[in-house]
């Protein structure tokens, strides 16, 4: 009897948790195009002509509400009014097609543009941190004095000024690091 007792609280508790989801309307094209204005107009007025000459022709035998001439130029309203709502759903509905091509596209560009960024990033990195080895391993090294630090240390090193076109002077720094 406690078999069936659980089934029952465990039907009561799955039941309780479906009512919890709240499902929201996915619109589709369709009927996001079927909203606007001229489309329902066209196929409201393709519906109601139709409806009208169906209706006349199967209740109205013996005497008909429209002769003659209204029946082919009531049909020719109706085709055009028709004909305006399939023209409208047709080009609204390749308009959002070609909007969600576009935002594919452009997701598509992100995503590749982000890759390459985090591509060079790594590639910067890695540079970075083999240029760092290379100092590291290199204790004995010559740094590149430029014009100013050349000016400087020019008594020194037996020169007056710096001439036109001479180069900077390759020294070895101290173990201090210090330069004087």
């Amino acid at each position: 009897m406690s078999a069936i007792l659980d089934f029952r609280e465990l039907r009561d508790k799955v039941l309780a948790g479906e009512g919890d989801e709240e499902l929201e309307p996915v619109e589709t094209p369709m009927s996001s195009e079927l909203k606007s204005k001229g489309t329902l107009i066209g196929l409201s007025a393709a519906a109601a002509i139709f409806g009208g000459l169906v209706f006349d022709k199967v209740t109205n035998k013996d005497m008909p509400m429209f002769t003659g001439a209204w029946i082919p130029g009531l049909m020719a309203v109706g085709g055009v009014a028709l004909g305006y709502a399939v023209g409208g759903l047709n080009r609204g509905m390749e308009a959002q097609t070609e909007k969600d091509r576009y935002e594919r596209l452009l997701d598509d560009s992100q995503t590749i543009i982000e890759e390459q960024q985090e591509e060079m990033e790594s590639m910067e990195a890695e540079a970075e941190e083999e240029k760092e080895a290379e100092e590291s391993q290199n204790d004995y090294q010559y740094d590149y004095l430029n014009a100013e630090d050349s000016f400087f240390h020019g008594p020194s090193l037996g020169m007056g000024v710096s001439a036109f076109g001479q180069e900077g002077v390759l020294y070895r720094p101290k173990a201090s690091d210090q330069l004087w």
